[in-house]
């Protein structure tokens, strides 16, 4: 069975290296990447242009084996986002790990995600401190990939080759198990 991953992106401003990066790695490892929006063409803070797979209301998340959302400023438009939210749980709900970089934790943040886990991000402002505070997590902003349970965060561009190793390894950690 082909193994595959599905990456989250923004319609605009996901951070360029936080896609490219990890995507190098997942598919020098043999994965399928595919990507899901809110539009059918992402843009990133550079410029960098994706023509993504799915809209994120047409993804199933059984078609998946792992689900990693790209951080940037972008990312904040999934803050209220229903079917983001409920893919994402989802993927909790059927076993299945879960990864957010940079600004993308703040989402699992404010979706509930987090409580009582341990996690890191985009935490320059302090944002992501007092939204883990608020959220019932325990924020680690220095370090660069924290992994709790069935999920990684990541904290900026600079983690974007550990946090796919790492999400890897993860991923075949969760397979091994079943």
């Amino acid at each position: 069975m082909e193994r595959k991953i599905l990456f989250v992106l923004a319609s605009n401003t996901f951070r360029d290296c936080e896609y490219l990066v990890p995507r190098a790695f997942f598919e020098q490892a043999g994965f399928e990447v595919c990507t899901a929006s809110t539009k059918k063409i992402s843009t990133g803070r550079f410029g960098y242009q994706v023509p993504n797979t799915y809209l994120i209301e047409e993804v199933k998340q059984q078609e998946f084996e792992g689900i990693y959302f790209v951080g940037g400023g972008g990312s904040a438009e999934y803050a209220d986002n229903k079917a983001a939210q409920t893919l994402f749980k989802a993927f909790l709900t059927n076993n299945k790990p879960i990864a957010a970089i940079c600004a993308a934790p703040r989402n699992f943040l404010k979706w509930g995600l987090l409580e009582n886990k341990k996690a890191t991000g985009f935490d320059a402002d302090g944002v992501f401190s007092e939204l883990a505070l608020q959220y019932g997590a325990t924020a680690m902003p220095g370090e660069k990939v924290v992994t709790d349970g069935l999920i990684l965060t990541a904290n900026g561009p600079e983690a974007s080759e550990e946090s796919a190793l790492k999400y890897m390894e993860l991923l075949n950690r969760t397979n091994t198990n079943k």
